[in-house]
């Protein structure tokens, strides 16, 4: 189903806009540093408990200078014990800030063709009564845990549950499953959220969400399928298709590897979030004097 919506024009990377920059300054998060922007403030981060010093918006040369930038973060929040900053496409900023998410879009052109599935009996289906709503819940609990944990965190049961209860209660969530064969139940799901906004850019997408498979010998098929089916529906919508990977702590190893083979597929990298955490042997001391603040 299509609508009069123009279709999509490619993503670039999302930068802040004037409008967010504007908000942020009324809101009293907008910061300078010797005439340098940042948007930043502290954030609880629900699922794991910790205390973050969320920066979406930054100035690149204060992301080059990322050390002495850190500093003064930390100065200002002393009760956060990391920082994660947002960085534009695929900016590489300074060692200092390691990988933590990655937000790649999806161009309609680049999407996976339509397969022939009569060999596996692969059934893509829209879950639209919700009547997965079990399983989903438990791929979706699946992926929080185990994103958390490939950092080196430990997830807070209920926060997950409640987190996991809300996505599926959203009335914008869509969930694709995918069957095997004459299978009745599924072996694996893609959830998306079709209202999703990024405040910084004042960009309006498609989230996709998370993709689990159980199968191991499905998998690729069927992710294959997944994100065709979840590229149409994007498209039809007028709307650019955005996924996530979130980065472990061994950034060579597995998630280094996805994120760089969903960009040989086509996928391009919007913008990403930086992690560092609290120095240890020493509290951020900064002198506020070196800050103008506005």
């Amino acid at each position: 189903m299509t609508t009069d919506r123009a279709a999509p024009a490619p993503t670039a990377a999302l930068t802040a806009c004037d409008a967010y920059l504007a908000a942020a300054d009324e809101a009293g998060l907008l910061h300078r540093i010797d005439g340098l922007v940042y948007v930043a403030g502290a954030y609880h981060e629900p699922l794991t408990g910790v205390d973050q010093c969320l920066v979406e918006h930054a100035d690149p040369r204060l992301l080059r200078a990322a050390p002495a930038f850190l500093e003064v973060l930390f100065a200002r929040f002393p009760h956060c014990t990391e920082a994660v900053v947002r960085v534009a496409g695929t900016d590489d900023p300074h060692p200092a800030l390691t990988p933590h998410l990655s937000y790649l879009s999806l161009p309609f052109d680049a999407a996976p063709a339509p397969q022939d599935t009569r060999t596996s009996g692969l059934r893509i289906v829209p879950d639209e009564m919700r009547e997965h709503d079990r399983a989903v819940h438990d791929w979706l609990r699946r992926a929080m845990v185990t994103g958390a944990a490939g950092r080196g965190l430990t997830t807070r049961p209920h926060q997950v549950r409640a987190a996991v209860d809300a996505l599926l209660d959203s009335p914008g969530r869509r969930t694709f499953v995918v069957y095997a064969g004459d299978g009745d139940h599924p072996v694996g799901h893609a959830t998306l959220c079709v209202d999703a906004h990024d405040d910084p850019s004042g960009t309006d997408f498609v989230d996709l969400v998370d993709i689990l498979i159980d199968d191991p010998v499905l998998r690729p098929e069927a992710i294959t399928a997944l994100v065709r089916a979840c590229a149409v529906l994007a498209d039809g919508l007028g709307l650019p298709l955005l996924g996530n990977v979130c980065h472990g702590l061994d950034e060579a190893g597995r998630t280094g590897a996805v994120a760089a083979a969903l960009e040989a597929r086509g996928w391009r990298r919007t913008h990403q979030y930086r992690h560092a955490s609290r120095p240890s042997t020493k509290d951020a001391a900064a002198p506020q004097d070196q800050e103008e603040t506005q």
